[in-house]
């Protein structure tokens, strides 16, 4: 992972004048949607990653500085060494994906990604919701795969028994979780931030 720790170090190299307005959520977000899109145009990236034009453009500007994206007419792609760190973060981070109307956390907007292997890494799972809060989600919650079931730390060793919802057939069937993994549930009123929750949340854990 010393690839994705190179890409996520961007943020911490501040040049002069105002501070970024972007973390490393926001980072991700944009990084991932490149490469899940081959292409995509600025405006659209904007949106889909919930930075408005000045904060795109500097994000942008990072990645290019850095060689992981290039530009051209037809909008920004991934050079071959982000290509590389994007295998790498496909390894680990699973896709992002929407829940509706879950009762699995709060929020009436729902998101949702799997950490291969990051069942090890999770304390209480209060790192994980603190860090989602931060970026404007209002919570998430911290599943760890245990013996084929979702469990929480220090409570349910079955939450799919405890708390019945339809929601955890679409985890099963989207994420694929294994044991070992952790799946994270991020909530807020709108759909890019409970994206971001869940990958702000997903970095505590890599």
């Amino acid at each position: 992972m010393q690839s994705v720790t190179g890409l996520l170090q961007i943020t911490d190299r501040r040049p002069q004048g105002p501070s970024p307005t972007f973390d490393r959520a926001h980072l991700l977000l944009a990084f991932l949607t490149i490469g899940q899109s081959g292409t995509i145009g600025r405006q659209a990236l904007a949106g889909r990653s919930g930075l408005g034009e000045g904060a795109i453009r500097t994000v942008l500007k990072r990645l290019r500085e850095e060689r992981y994206v290039e530009a051209n007419a037809s909008g920004c792609y991934l050079t071959r060494a982000g290509e590389r760190v994007y295998a790498d973060l496909t390894k680990k981070l699973s896709k992002v994906i929407t829940i509706h109307k879950s009762q699995l956390t709060m929020g009436t907007s729902q998101a949702s990604l799997a950490v291969r292997g990051g069942g090890r890494s999770v304390k209480s799972g209060i790192e994980q919701r603190d860090s989602a809060i931060k970026v404007g989600a209002k919570g998430a919650t911290t599943y760890v795969i245990k013996s084929g079931r979702f469990t929480i730390p220090g409570g349910s060793p079955d939450c799919e028994k405890d708390f019945p919802n339809r929601s955890w057939a679409t985890l099963r069937r989207e994420l694929v979780p294994e044991d070992g993994d952790s799946v994270i549930v991020c909530g807020s009123e709108e759909e890019t931030v409970a994206r971001l929750g869940a990958l702000s949340a997903a970095l505590t854990l890599l």
